[in-house]
């Protein structure tokens, strides 16, 4: 039984390594950069990444830190290195976020008649205040199905409406590629970029910039109304919940 156990535990170090060894290759740092960055010997890191040595708790968030990781990924580094998840997981609708629904509720009401909703990293539309869902042409029941990617690439009301459609598509397909990017290929995030790079006219957009203006506007068009908008994201401070960390509020203000 305890050559089993042994057998286990060496297949859970390889995963962690496995795991570490890829994390390493999307942000382009070698072993010893990595092992610089997290005040770590390369050969205690080479031993690690091999499965020979089992890292400790502090070791593993030391690691994660150093490779820029997100809370949700954290908790994949400290599961395979046989520990518990340390940061919670759970749904927006679920109890332990009840406070932060609270306070975005509160943020979005206080926005009112301006459009401002909360989305996720993968883009998906989880709560909206009145003004947004006009804007959307859609009713509260469609939140949390809604992904704003697909309705701004999608053909329909939307799409048709954005004046300034490839400025405004370019600019949150770049945002979507930075997401998927720092949360790796297996996310959500990049599952999304994967649907939205489908749409033949995804991948020949322009890069963000070169505009002349500070920001990206947006201009809309509905039932014959021409208005114009310019956005602010809100994050919460310190978060200790992958989804919290997650969480952005973006605000519509009239131009």
């Amino acid at each position: 039984m305890r050559d089993v156990d042994s057998k286990d535990a060496m297949d859970a170090r390889r995963e962690l390594g496995t795991l570490l060894k890829d994390w390493r290759a999307l942000r382009g740092k070698s072993q010893l950069s990595l092992a610089l960055d997290a005040d770590v010997s390369p050969r205690h890191l080479a031993f690690i990444e091999s499965g020979r040595t089992a890292p400790s708790q502090d070791m593993v968030l030391r690691l994660a830190d150093a490779l820029m990781l997100g809370l949700r990924e954290r908790n994949v580094l400290l599961v395979a290195a046989g520990y518990a998840p340390r940061f919670g997981e759970g749904a927006w609708n679920s109890e332990e976020l009840k406070e932060l629904r609270q306070a975005a509720e509160m943020i979005l009401k206080a926005h009112d008649p301006h459009p401002a909703l909360v989305l996720d990293a993968a883009s998906t539309v989880l709560d909206a205040n009145v003004g947004a869902l006009t804007l959307m042409g859609e009713g509260r029941a469609a939140l949390g199905q809604l992904n704003l990617m697909d309705l701004v690439f999608s053909p329909g009301r939307v799409r048709s409406a954005i004046g300034n459609w490839q400025e405004v598509a370019g600019f949150l397909l770049h945002r979507l590629r930075e997401n998927a990017r720092l949360r790796g290929p297996h996310s959500e995030s990049a599952r999304v970029l994967a649907r939205v790079l489908a749409f033949p006219d995804a991948r020949h957009l322009p890069m963000p910039g070169g505009s002349g203006s500070v920001l990206v506007p947006l201009t809309f068009t509905a039932d014959g109304v021409t208005t114009h908008w310019f956005t602010t994201i809100t994050t919460f401070g310190a978060p200790l919940h992958a989804l919290a960390e997650e969480i952005t509020i973006e605000q519509f203000h009239p131009r």
